[in-house]
């Protein structure tokens, strides 16, 4: 049994003098992994299902499934995972079932798992001639610019903790990634859509009935289609497969709203179908199954809702609400769609309470806090110091209450960011929450965090993890498909106010082949994007689309085209160097366009 003196430095007698520079002797914490969610990895062994009679899901390859339809006259292919590498595999795979040439791709969302493989299984040439036609609803080019432009950096770094980007093999071994097998890294690739539609489309692709309808959920541009001729509903993501949905992503996400979820799930219920092909986990065969998982779907993500918002009105707040809305047996135990692998009803419940009231949780107190670093240095004196602190934090820890521990040092890491004592204590109390987890995004973060602690990659590993998980939300293929107006409209959140703080400049860009014209006016750290060109604007930059695109791809940039001719120039090239250099575009694909 370990004693108190285990930890040395940490835990020494109180007759002895506590040495701040202490580290914890060596202790090995073996990696493992929750019985559970070894045991669901096993819904993600590599198999093609046959469903009904012309249709098979490609399970385990990707994160997320790839369907094939076989139609009359050719075949549809329904989402196209997360890299080219893997879903040239699939389509072997599904070479081995028919030979008839791709008439159709469908994404089912704008998600990189659904979307970046396309190349895997159709060409650009093959698009461009109208030989294959890809399928979406009409907002999924918009959200994957967005989602890549907008918020590329922070998004990139929060998905490589979400999907564990940097934990060594040891910390995989039996792993899934919740509702899919771990992601593969490989080349994101992406062709834009050629048919779109905003609600329902109903069609016939290459000699077949196809019924399109959009679903809002897991994401705002979700579509499922049915077959009508074999009662076959390919139900996307609406349902994530074997795994409670996740209505909430740690990794950041924009509200998604349970009310609507809801209604979508309804809205699949309806379509009474014999056969149901979720794009992650196994499909689902028999009337009456298809509407048991739909119906206990539904039933969870409403009660979840439902409960927070009841208790929400009697005045709880989030750290009480967590505990507070449970499941209710009969749906926590309905294995393995309801089970906690990908989704858990604590952070889908905080975040219905701020989609509805916000942050502020009716605490006055909360409205102008003492600064984190400040409250600690006030906390641990409080204490009776760091010694004390970290002497509790490690007495937790050999208790077994980790969760305490962790918070305890976290103070001390607070004030000092380099006080390896309490990073040592917080990391082994991350990896015994992390090895205990059985949901994966909570997993991840846990030993990621831990690995960031323990000093197990620096920034610049960091920084590079973040820029290749980054690459799957804006690959340089999205990079081609980004309108001019998003190109630009990245600008305005990328403004520093101190290097624009005197200045009034507005800058006009002129694109004559696609015949847009758009400006960006900066008034003193504020950057008004405006359609058209402002009268009396003396700097014009003036280049074709197709111009842009090379610039957006790295192969070119904007000083290089002004000097070659690529791009002309109106006005003063030192006015135009200083309205460029009001810009923090370090982290972005935009650096490259100017330089």
């Amino acid at each position: 049994m370990r004693t108190l003196s285990h930890f040395s430095g940490l835990l020494l007698a109180a007759a002895l003098p506590f040495t701040a520079n202490a580290d914890l002797p060596a202790e090995r914490i073996e990696p493992s992994i929750n019985a559970e969610l070894a045991e669901h990895t096993k819904h993600f062994n590599e198999k093609v299902y046959k469903i009904a009679d012309n249709v098979w899901s490609a399970v385990g390859w990707n994160l997320a499934n790839s369907v094939m339809i076989e139609a009359p006259e050719g075949l549809i292919i329904v989402d196209t995972g997360e890299s080219a590498e893997q879903s040239r595999k699939v389509l072997a795979e599904f070479r081995t079932i028919s030979d008839k040439p791709i008439k159709a791709i469908v994404y089912t969302h704008f998600h990189p798992d659904h979307i970046n493989g396309v190349k895997g299984f159709v060409s650009e040439a093959q698009v461009k001639s109208g030989e294959v036609q890809i399928y979406a609803q009409e907002t999924l080019l918009d959200n994957v610019v967005t989602q890549g432009a907008l918020v590329g950096p922070i998004l990139g770094m929060r998905s490589a903790y979400s999907f564990g980007a940097a934990l060594p093999d040891s910390d995989k071994q039996q792993m899934n990634a919740g509702l899919g097998p771990l992601v593969h890294e490989g080349d994101s690739t992406f062709i834009a859509p050629t048919i779109t539609f905003r609600d329902k489309l109903d069609t016939t692709i290459a000699g077949l009935p196809v019924q399109f309808l959009h679903v809002p959920s897991e994401a705002p541009d979700e579509i499922v289609l049915y077959l009508p001729n074999n009662r076959v509903l390919i139900s996307a993501e609406v349902t994530q497969g074997p795994t409670l949905p996740n209505i909430h992503t740690l990794r950041g996400t924009k509200f998604r709203d349970p009310v609507v979820w809801v209604d979508s799930l309804d809205r699949l219920r309806a379509f009474q179908a014999d056969y149901m092909v979720p794009l992650h986990g196994q499909p689902v065969s028999g009337k009456d199954k298809v509407e048991e998982v739909l119906r206990m779907t539904r039933d969870a993500i409403a009660y979840i809702h439902d409960q927070t918002v009841r208790w929400m009105n009697k005045g709880l707040t989030p750290d009480e609400l967590v505990e507070k809305v449970q499941l209710p047996p009969h749906l926590a135990g309905y294995t393995p769609y309801l089970r906690e692998y990908y989704g858990t009803v604590k952070h889908s419940v905080r975040q219905i309470y701020q989609g509805y009231l916000g942050w502020f949780q009716g605490d006055p107190v909360d409205l102008d806090p003492i600064p984190p670093v400040e409250k600690a240095k006030r906390l641990i004196e409080l204490m009776g110091g760091r010694d004390k602190l970290l002497m509790a934090s490690g007495q937790a820890y050999l208790k077994g209450d980790y969760q305490w521990a962790a918070e305890l040092a976290s103070y001390a890491i607070r004030v000092d960011h380099g006080d390896k004592l309490a990073r040592d204590i917080k990391a082994r109390s991350l990896r015994k929450l992390g090895y205990a987890s059985m949901n994966i995004n909570w997993r991840n973060w846990y030993l990621m965090s831990a690995m960031e602690l323990e000093g197990s990659f620096d920034n610049g590993v960091a920084e590079d993890m973040g820029r290749r998980i980054r690459g799957a939300f804006l690959s340089p293929d999205m990079l081609k498909n980004l309108p001019a107006r998003i190109f630009l409209q990245n600008w305005v959140t990328r403004i520093d106010p101190q290097k624009s703080a005197d200045v009034n400049l507005t800058l006009g860009f002129v694109f004559p082949d696609i015949d847009e014209q758009w400006a960006l006016e900066i008034r003193r750290g504020v950057v008004e994007m405006h359609r058209g060109i402002p009268e009396g604007t003396t700097l014009k930059l003036t280049f074709d689309k197709t111009y842009l695109d090379t610039v957006i791809s790295g192969q070119n940039s904007l000083l290089k085209g002004a000097l070659l001719g690529d791009v002309k120039v109106d006005g003063n090239l030192l006015d135009i160097k200083t309205f460029l250099g009001c810009f923090d575009f370090e982290d972005t694909a935009i650096a490259l366009t100017v330089r």
